[in-house]
């Protein structure tokens, strides 16, 4: 092929790819029309106002719909972690500290899945709501001994393992007396 005949084709090349974008832009043009009856017409035939269209909004059902029949929810399958454990504090928390919150640590091995959540309960009851995260925080404690367990809750809201009770130990002393004095 010479030069010439290169150069020929190419040309040829990309003025077929502009007209056939010219040709998909101009079928996507929508044109607005009124018509005798003063109703709005929509086409795609030039004569109207051209006008652009906005895609349209899609609303997840806030209940039930028939969208959550036709598609059922599949449950996620649960595999239990090998292991769950809060650690404990090393030092003693005054009221003080127990009011403003305590931050506890949560180990998982594996590391929390996608679709699995973690709250705490105190006392035999829920303290949090269930979170992704690896911090717990516990707030408003009272003085005195209190039971905490990390629950590990599924996709579907079931709770489907706990850590061993930790004990923590609530000083009804405030935050100067809880340190030691320097002298």
């Amino acid at each position: 092929m010479s030069g010439r005949s290169c150069h020929m084709m190419l040309w040829t090349i990309v003025v077929c790819l502009l007209l056939a974008a010219a040709t998909s832009q101009a079928r996507a043009a929508v044109y607005r029309h009124t018509d005798a009856q003063g109703n709005i017409v929509w086409s795609d035939h030039p004569g109207g106002t051209r006008t652009a269209i906005r895609a349209p909004r899609v609303l997840s059902p806030g209940g039930a719909s028939d969208a959550s029949v036709l598609l059922p929810a599949a449950p996620l399958r649960f595999t239990p972690y090998q292991r769950v454990l809060l650690r404990p504090r090393s030092a003693p928390v005054t009221l003080e500290q127990a009011r403003r919150g305590i931050p506890l640590r949560l180990e998982t091995a594996p590391r929390l899945r996608t679709g699995d959540r973690v709250q705490l309960s105190v006392d035999g009851q829920r303290h949090q709501s269930p979170l992704f995260s690896h911090v717990l925080m516990a707030m408003g404690l009272t003085a005195g001994r209190h039971a905490l367990v990390a629950e590990i809750i599924d996709s579907a809201g079931t709770v489907r393992q706990r850590s061993k009770v930790m004990a923590l130990e609530v000083l009804a002393v405030s935050d100067n007396e809880a340190s030691p004095r320097k002298k």
